[in-house]
């Protein structure tokens, strides 16, 4: 039986960093919709619901001229914008000449306002889902139990298994029938609707209307064209020998191919040596359930664990202190790191008792301490039940 692992450390993969900047570019676009929204008719329809003569009847009372055959209303007020031509003359010099162009006349369409509430939803909606895709992400272990499981599987999954993310979650809460093809939060055609002369225009939520880098591939969300932007995507999508006709990947061809450009390790399964247990085996397992039910490790209870990738060596160094500190343990350990790894499989390069280090990046102290948080609750919590014994 093989058993693998990503070989790199998924919560801190560059695709999960990059994703997280795009979201806040997801999240301008929910703000600009928002405003566009609540701007309608100058403001003054505070519901979501909004009527064609209520919305005429605004209009008309600040000037403006109803054009009822197309649903426009216009501003007949023209008013001149100050432009500045700047002609370079050599290396140095320049001149300047100013003037003033007529502005493009100011109107409204009663159908575009009304979409806008709409529109805005569906990037609420884009931006709420996305968001707690990421968090799922960051939080979710890497599994690939159900891939190799599977005689075949999605490009997604295939793309998952190379950057780093666990493709356990796909087909999980968020990620129903997940695709980078995906185009449900848009407007199927469009709404259409005409400005004051009568021209026709097309509105859609731009959430689709991003180009991808490959100019063959069809237009997608912002999110899944950033996905599709790395060069892992590129390389599994274009490689036929692991793909079927259906555009399905093999998956022992694949893992195999993985295996071979690194995207994946391989690990054997270590079995404990239960005549030297420091903690004595009850405490053990306790200690067992409680941090397998918090998914910090995995593996069988008779077996070396294994340390979630999420919490890193640190935090593992952290839990050997904390046991130690908390007194928790029936007996006293006076070697707390190598007392440890008589449980869990230590396979950092430096001795356990020097992994903890100190950082200046802020975003790595966040991490570190929500990861010992958890570890220290779990700790908490075990504590409490023993107590509960003793009564």
């Amino acid at each position: 039986m093989k058993y693998y692992a990503h070989t790199e450390f998924h919560w801190s993969s560059p695709p999960l960093e990059n994703l997280r900047q795009e979201l806040k570019s997801v999240k301008h676009m929910v703000d600009y919709w928002e405003k566009e929204f609540k701007e309608r008719a100058f403001g003054e329809i505070t519901d979501g619901d909004i009527k064609l003569n209520d919305w005429y009847a605004i209009y008309k009372k600040k000037g403006w001229i109803p054009v009822e055959k197309y649903g426009c209303c216009y501003n007949p007020v023209s008013f001149n914008i100050q432009k500045e031509l700047v002609i370079k003359k050599g290396l140095f010099g320049k001149k300047s000449h100013k003037y003033t162009q007529d502005a493009p006349t100011q109107w409204a369409s009663f159908k575009y306002e009304r979409s806008t509430l709409f529109i805005w939803k569906q990037w609420v909606n884009y931006h709420q889902l996305w968001n707690f895709r990421l968090r799922k992400l960051e939080m979710t272990r890497f599994d690939l139990r159900r891939v190799t499981q599977a005689p075949k599987i999605t490009v997604e999954e295939a793309l998952f298994v190379c950057l780093g993310l666990s493709p356990s979650v796909i087909g999980d809460i968020g990620f129903e029938k997940f695709s980078l093809e995906d185009t449900s939060f848009e407007i199927a055609n469009g709404i259409e609707y005409q400005d004051y002369k009568g021209n026709n225009l097309i509105v859609k939520t731009g959430i689709y209307d991003v180009d991808v880098r490959d100019k063959n591939d069809s237009p997608c969300g912002m999110m899944e064209s950033l996905i599709k932007e790395y060069e892992e995507y590129l390389l599994i999508d274009r490689n036929e020998k692991f793909k079927c006709v259906s555009g399905r990947i093999y998956t022992n061809k694949f893992l195999k191919w993985a295996l071979k450009h690194n995207y994946l390790k391989e690990y054997e399964i270590y079995f404990r040596d239960k005549n030297d247990s420091p903690y004595g085996e009850k405490f053990a397992l306790e200690l067992y359930n409680h941090l397998l039910d918090d998914e910090i490790i995995s593996g069988k209870f008779d077996e070396l664990w294994h340390w979630s990738e999420a919490f890193g060596w640190n935090s593992l160094h952290y839990l050997a202190d904390e046991i130690e500190k908390m007194g928790l343990t029936p007996n006293k350990i006076t070697y707390p790191y190598k007392a440890i790894q008589q449980y869990i499989n230590y396979t950092g390069k430096s001795p356990l008792a020097k992994q903890y280090e100190e950082t200046g990046d802020e975003w790595d102290k966040k991490r570190w301490v929500e990861k010992n948080e958890l570890i220290a609750r779990c700790l908490t919590r075990l504590e409490l039940k023993l107590e509960e014994k003793e009564k």
